[in-house]
């Protein structure tokens, strides 16, 4: 008899407001019933779950997300056994907003990890015993504003606390120069004193001098001896999440990591930056069963790398960026409108009437529910249901996910299939449902 476990996961449910009961008399059902028939069933909260009674943060993911408590409930109703904490909403809330999300989920006895009091604590995988299977599952968080602000967890000492945050992997970014380049970038420094304020801090020791061949000008690191590529992982955080995967592994039959990641290369959005694909492939070689990645709003595309399935963005599962309750005094200063104006007016002025933004691209709506299949510890099946998240649906259906049929099915296997053909992946679609060929 062969041991079976069927897990899936989804990109970003970016869920701030209540659920109507025509979604749940209606698409909800058929989505619900597919979460239903796996064992696993992983998504990114992609808010904080609070009373709104939290400091906002100076910094935020771009919009200060938040959910009410009672609010939250609506998406538990979806079936998911673990929700990924590590994202760039994490901390929108400063501390307080974290560590309320964590109780809420603890409160309802939700599996979660990617934040937590410390870097031991946020680093720690959530553990799930299902289907006879013991599992364990990360949260990491790449993206930039949460790990070079205030997000960081810290580590603890014998003398200190540590310090509560999120989960983190940080990356460098170089731009690659000649040598003579190098030299006219080094006359612009000096003629226009670029760097005067780091070249003291150099001199004083509060930062360190570049590496031989490395180069910063202002806020851009170059590189003028080719030893680089346009983006790497940093040594430490990789070291530190691949002994997280081993040590995991040595207790667990499975290991998922979710990664959220906005950044990717020039060329295009979709497109998956060097770092990344060094990281994920890393963490199947560490023993981790599959890779489900989010942030970047949209499709990225799927390898299968030994045998292992790396999803590198499923998008957003729910949109709700559009009903957010409140926003700060700083979103409104932003904007240019009066301190007490409503998150309406505030998200108004910022779309320019709803026509710039997230909201107005269909890509940013468009995903699939991956539904993978281990038999005896390895991949046997990966499916996919293509998934809209409710495109200019109106009313409080606008970014609720339902099964993609007919144009919006092929429309979707287009997207996914141009994205996964250079990785080698074979994406096959058999009416409205699609399946990689293993």
């Amino acid at each position: 008899m062969k041991d079976k476990l069927v897990v899936t996961g989804t990109g970003d449910s970016l869920f701030v407001a209540d659920i109507p009961e025509e979604y749940f008399n209606g698409d909800f059902k058929e989505i619900k019933a597919y979460i239903d028939g796996c064992d696993i069933k992983m998504t990114n909260l992609e808010t904080n779950v609070s009373k709104f009674g939290s400091f906002p943060n100076s910094f935020s993911g771009g919009t200060w997300l938040n959910t009410d408590p009672e609010v939250f409930d609506d998406l538990t109703k979806f079936g998911f056994n673990y929700y990924g904490t590590a994202n760039n909403h994490c901390m929108d809330y400063g501390h307080h907003g974290m560590l309320s999300t964590i109780d809420e989920l603890d409160k309802r006895g939700l599996a979660h990890s990617g934040t937590g009091k410390s870097l031991e604590e946020a680093s720690a995988p959530a553990l799930l015993n299902v289907a006879g299977k013991k599992t364990a599952i990360l949260a990491v968080n790449c993206e930039y504003s949460a790990v070079h602000t205030g997000a960081r967890a810290g580590v603890k000492t014998n003398l200190m606390q540590g310090r509560p945050g999120v989960n983190y992997f940080r990356h460098d970014d170089y731009v690659n120069i000649s040598k003579e380049e190098y030299e006219k970038l080094k006359e612009l420094e000096e003629g226009f004193g670029i760097n005067v304020e780091r070249n003291r801090e150099i001199a004083d020791g509060f930062i360190l001098a570049d590496p031989e061949g490395v180069y910063t000008f202002g806020s851009i690191k170059f590189c003028y001896d080719g030893s680089k590529k346009t983006t790497e992982c940093n040594k430490a955080d990789k070291e530190r999440i691949i002994n997280s995967i081993k040590e995991a592994k040595k207790e667990n039959d499975y290991v998922f990591i979710l990664i959220h990641c906005h950044d990717s290369k020039p060329e295009f959005n979709a497109s998956v930056p060097d770092y990344y694909e060094e990281l994920a492939r890393a963490c199947i070689d560490a023993g981790a069963s599959a890779i489900i990645g989010g942030g970047t709003h949209e499709l990225r595309a799927i390898e299968i790398y030994n045998g292992c399935p790396i999803l590198y963005s499923l998008g957003d599962f729910i949109y709700q960026g559009m009903r957010v309750a409140h926003l700060p005094a700083d979103f409104m200063e932003k904007f240019g409108l009066d301190k007490n104006a409503t998150a309406y007016e505030g998200l108004m002025k910022r779309s320019k009437n709803n026509t710039i933004g997230l909201q107005v691209h269909k890509c940013n709506f468009m995903t699939v529910l991956p539904k993978i299949t281990y038999e005896n510890g390895k991949m046997t099946s990966l499916e996919l249901m293509p998934v809209v998240a409710g495109f200019k649906k109106p009313g409080k259906l606008d970014g609720l996910p339902y099964h993609a049929i007919n144009e919006e099915s092929q429309e979707i296997y287009d997207i996914l299939n141009k994205l996964s053909t250079p990785y080698g992946t074979k994406i096959i679609k058999n009416g409205d449902m699609l399946k990689v060929e293993l």
